[in-house]
């Protein structure tokens, strides 16, 4: 068993799995934070949220896309921080820069699409709380983007 964990940890791809896990938590740190803050804390109410329920045509209560909203900022804060630090930590590929940061955000701009739409519904129609309605789509669109992460935007050369 011992030697399994070993062989384990020298495999260059666990280590980057681990690493990612790593920089996906501080990320997720600073997007519970800053989500946290403007979302429960603050209870920010966005100005164009009302317009954005009327074009929607929709019946969403508009504290939902005041939270969505919310789950946007933090989202694009912890984006452009784990871009950098999974380009200096995780994969240590640091060439094309600007490239891999489009092809990074092109992927976390799905992931935001996604999530977003999980944390509407999971308020929305399941009633589940906030806080615990983002925890779920973090965990769902960080798995769905560690493998296109790795396969495209920090392909080594």
């Amino acid at each position: 068993m011992k030697q399994k964990i070993v062989d384990l940890s020298k495999n260059k791809s666990v280590r980057q799995l681990i690493k990612y896990g790593i920089v996906g938590s501080v990320g997720a740190l600073i997007d519970f934070g800053v989500f946290y803050l403007l979302a429960i804390k603050l209870s920010v109410h966005y100005p164009f949220s009302p317009h954005i329920v009327d074009l929607l045509g929709s019946k969403l209560p508009v504290h939902i896309i005041d939270m969505d909203v919310s789950h946007i900022i933090s989202n694009i804060l912890a984006i452009i921080n784990n871009f950098v630090l999974n380009s200096y930590f995780t994969f240590k590929v640091t060439d094309n820069k600007l490239k891999r940061f489009f092809s990074f955000a092109g992927v976390a701009a799905i992931g935001l699409v996604i999530s977003t739409t999980l944390m509407t519904v999971f308020i929305g129609q399941f009633e589940i709380p906030e806080m615990v309605s983002k925890g779920l789509s973090i965990v769902i669109v960080a798995a769905i983007q560690f493998v296109i992460n790795k396969l495209f935007t920090f392909k080594e050369n």
